[in-house]
């Protein structure tokens, strides 16, 4: 297991676009991709539990990866959410 706690900077927070841009590229991650959020575990390929979780610009998350390519999904986690709009 890997992990990395990070700050949203979308000035939006995570709302249905940059959500779905998440969701897309847990989609092609081969680990188990979460992200914790104030103490509640969300399945990272799920766009409507992470549209319900309501995490707003500043929040800090934790993004959690477990599985066989767990170091390179983590990456390619934390560039997505680097160049979220």
């Amino acid at each position: 297991m890997v992990s990395r706690t990070l700050t949203v900077s979308n000035p939006s927070g995570l709302h249905i676009r940059p959500a779905s841009v998440l969701v897309k590229a847990a989609d092609r991650c081969q680990s188990k991709v979460e992200i914790i959020y104030k103490y509640n575990i969300i399945n990272a390929r799920s766009l409507l539990n992470i549209l319900a979780a309501s995490i707003p610009n500043g929040a800090q998350m934790e993004i959690r990866c477990t599985g066989p390519s767990e170091a390179q999904d983590l990456e390619t986690m934390l560039e997505t959410m680097k160049h979220l709009e």
